[in-house]
């Protein structure tokens, strides 16, 4: 008779596998992130100097701006779905646990894995959203509203953002099952 590796071996055995897994993925997300927020940083400074040329042109020469005020709405969106995926990788997000504080730690794992599942889905459905208006402005040639310079550019960046973002939770949410399964 052989001896084979008991379930408590293999699950030790898998979680180590995972979280090798997890770590390479989270390195290479991880550089891919800080392009991102580099990027994001770089978004913010136009924006800044964008959103300051809105206003003095209105104020001193009168002149229709409308067009950038649909552009940095974008903007904001992009820079905040990069910071947010960076915020993840990086472990730095806020946590409110005024409801959780008073559960056990496994409670505790249990409702990480429960949120962090409910972040990700709701992510990857603005990521699928955002491609879908990606490929819709690119098949229609949409343009802005005030101008005519086409959207699809602007628009890239939504399922861009929202793509790291999605792989950021979906690492967040693979490192909470990690938790639980360490703890058991």
């Amino acid at each position: 008779m052989g001896h084979g590796i008991s379930s408590e071996g293999k699950l030790v055995t898998i979680i180590r596998g995972l979280n090798k897994l997890e770590s390479a993925a989270e390195g290479m997300l991880g550089r891919i992130i800080r392009v991102g927020t580099s990027i994001a940083a770089g978004l913010l400074i136009v924006w800044i100097f964008a959103f300051t040329g809105t206003v003095v042109a209105r104020q001193f020469f009168h002149a229709d701006t409308a067009y950038l005020e649909e552009y940095t709405g974008y903007w904001t969106l992009i820079i905040t779905c990069l910071a947010l995926a960076y915020t993840f990788i990086q472990g730095a997000h806020i946590r409110v646990d005024i409801v959780v504080k008073s559960l056990s730690q496994k409670g505790r794992s249990v409702i990480e894995v429960f949120v962090a599942f409910i972040a990700l889905i709701t992510s990857c459905i603005f990521f699928a959203h955002g491609v879908r208006l990606l490929l819709f402005s690119i098949s229609e040639n949409v343009h802005c509203t005030y101008s005519t310079t086409l959207l699809w550019p602007v628009y890239l960046w939504i399922p861009i953002g929202y793509g790291l973002l999605s792989l950021a939770l979906f690492l967040y949410f693979c490192r909470t099952i990690l938790v639980v399964l360490e703890r058991n």
